[in-house]
């Protein structure tokens, strides 16, 4: 809480003491006030862990999912994807036959009711812009163009297989004009996650493929030049033999020569799989992981060579990770910071430089949450799930590990993001309350001090 301008005179020691602790009981009620009304834990007043946030929105579609919300450059817009709740799998236990009778009859009236869609939406609440259909949207740094993967097939009431996601190419829409420009579209597969590189001319995307039965992967990586209009390819989505073919002569079985045939559809078959891309300062970096082929691999490697590189404007590798079982990649990915440093979750999240590959001094923090979303520069952590306390976000202090904020307890929380500034964070959870029959996920914006 920021303290008023102005000064205090007082004539007497008595005078002093009365009303120093006058205001200390007001300033605490104010500070309970705030906390009550901003929906932040009370968990404690007496200064000690407590961090005065802001609540700058508070968002919602009733009926709605709401995925991968991004902050743009300035921190002034958030744009994100809502979709239609279609309860799957577990979710959709007890639930009365009308309920799916209902979804069916929208889906036949408009076949995409359920189909995503993007918006752009400023810290007021306004939806400025919106754009049908796609997914994983990206602003340009003057924030009047999305980038995104166009969803092309209608996809209501269906799961986001590669399947069903096939043929999706690289969009840019331009919130003024209302014109839509098609950047990329793929060969096989579908093209996700773009985003806008450092240049600016260069729209780095993702090349996907079944990688795990009828589930997807990023196989390759490509970049869309806007200066020269065309496509190079930054990592190929090559295919090979997921057995090694043996010699003509060397007497192996009519099987082996059958598996190391098949390049088709096993993941393995792939020479890589990108576990994450994103921008860091001027440059783009992924993590890679290499299979490692072993005979009866179907559809997954069992082990991989994981390695950080860089992909753009140079290729070069910064570290290795070396071999990691499938087990311990279900969550592979990195933060960037401020200050050409990575962080990278092994057991607890440890801090690299990007320019040496060597870790940092920081990295003696130890944080063992892996759910933990980082501000870039590196003086907060939200966590989803503090110890014994699921299903709610606590902001955390990285110097020393401090609880300074615990936010209000949801039904479910689904993800947190910071803006490039550090200045804002938006968090989507799931009120307690909200049910399959009354889904009202939120989005919400704090400002920390």
């Amino acid at each position: 809480m920021r303290k008023p301008n102005g000064h205090y005179c007082f004539t007497t020691d008595y005078t002093v003491s009365i009303l120093l602790e006058v205001r200390t009981k007001i300033h605490r009620c104010l500070a309970l006030l705030l906390l009550i009304a901003f929906g932040v834990s009370t968990q404690s007043l007496n200064g000690q862990t407590q961090l005065p946030l802001k609540r700058d929105l508070v968002w919602s579609s009733p009926g709605d999912e709401i995925i991968t919300p991004e902050f743009s450059s300035d921190g002034s817009y958030i744009v994100l994807v809502t979709r239609a709740y279609w309860p799957d799998g577990g979710d959709a236990e007890g639930l009365p036959d009308t309920f799916f009778k209902n979804l069916e009859d929208k889906k036949k009236r408009n076949p995409r009711f359920a189909d995503p869609v993007i918006k752009l939406i400023a810290l007021n609440g306004q939806v400025v812009c919106e754009v049908r259909y796609g997914w994983n949207p990206s602003l340009s740094p003057d924030n009047k163009r999305i980038i995104f993967s166009e969803q092309v097939r209608p996809i209501t009431g269906l799961r986001e297989l590669a399947e069903t996601q096939a043929g999706n190419g690289i969009r840019v829409f331009d919130c003024g004009t209302k014109q839509l420009a098609k950047l990329a579209d793929p060969n096989t597969g579908y093209l996700d996650n773009p985003f806008l590189a450092a240049d600016g001319q260069s729209v780095i995307y993702t090349e996907n493929e079944a990688a795990n039965g009828a589930f997807a992967g990023s196989v390759g990586l490509a970049r869309f030049d806007l200066q020269q209009n065309r496509n190079d390819s930054l990592l190929n989505k090559e295919t090979v033999a997921a057995v090694p073919c043996p010699p003509a002569d060397s007497g192996k079985s009519t099987r082996e020569s059958f598996m190391c045939s098949q390049v088709g559809s096993p993941t393995s078959s792939f020479s890589r799989l990108v576990f994450h891309v994103a921008p860091a300062g001027n440059k783009v970096i992924a993590l890679v992981g290499m299979p490692i082929p072993a005979p009866g691999d179907t559809y997954l490697a069992q082990n991989y060579e994981v390695d950080l590189v860089t992909i753009y404007p140079e290729k070069r590798k910064i570290l290795s990770l070396g071999k990691k079982s499938m087990e311990n990649l279900e969550d592979a990915t990195f933060q960037v910071v401020s200050g050409q440093r990575v962080l990278i979750f092994s057991q607890y999240w440890n801090l690299f430089s990007l320019v040496t590959g060597e870790p940092l001094a920081e990295a003696d923090r130890k944080n063992p949450r892996r759910k933990s979303i980082y501000s870039p520069d590196l003086k907060y952590f939200l966590c989803a799930e503090p110890e014994g306390e699921p299903n709610h976000f606590v902001l955390y202090r990285t110097a020393d590990g401090k609880t300074l904020v615990s936010l209000r307890k949801m039904g479910e929380v689904y993800g947190a993001v910071w803006s490039p500034d550090s200045r804002r964070f938006a968090v989507v959870g799931l009120p307690i309350g909200s049910g399959a029959l009354n889904h009202h996920e939120e989005l919400a914006v704090y400002s920390v001090p």
